[in-house]
């Protein structure tokens, strides 16, 4: 029975290391887990922040196109209206 409480203490000085290498790899793990997360929270809120400044930039390039259009159909119109006053045509409402 000597040789067993040998053994019974030896395994139980080895236990108690062995449980705070496991508490602190649990902890480390825990953290690596923690920093994972807060990246991938990080790469997300980029991502929704590119396709944000990406959805008003072609809200400001249609904006753009619409404007030119505009702009280009009241030149369309101011020329009808000089071509009918060089015709002394009556304008029609």
């Amino acid at each position: 029975m000597p040789n067993d409480d040998k053994i019974d203490l030896a395994t139980e000085n080895a236990r108690k290391p062995a449980e705070g290498t496991l508490h602190s790899s649990g902890n480390t793990l825990e953290q690596h887990a923690s920093t994972a997360v807060s990246e991938a929270q990080s790469a997300l809120n980029q991502a929704i922040s590119s396709m944000s400044e990406y959805n008003a930039a072609k809200k400001s390039q249609a904006l753009e196109t619409a404007r030119q259009q505009l702009t280009q159909a009241e030149e369309f119109l101011d020329q009808a209206q000089t071509s009918a006053n060089a015709l002394r045509l009556p304008d029609q409402q």
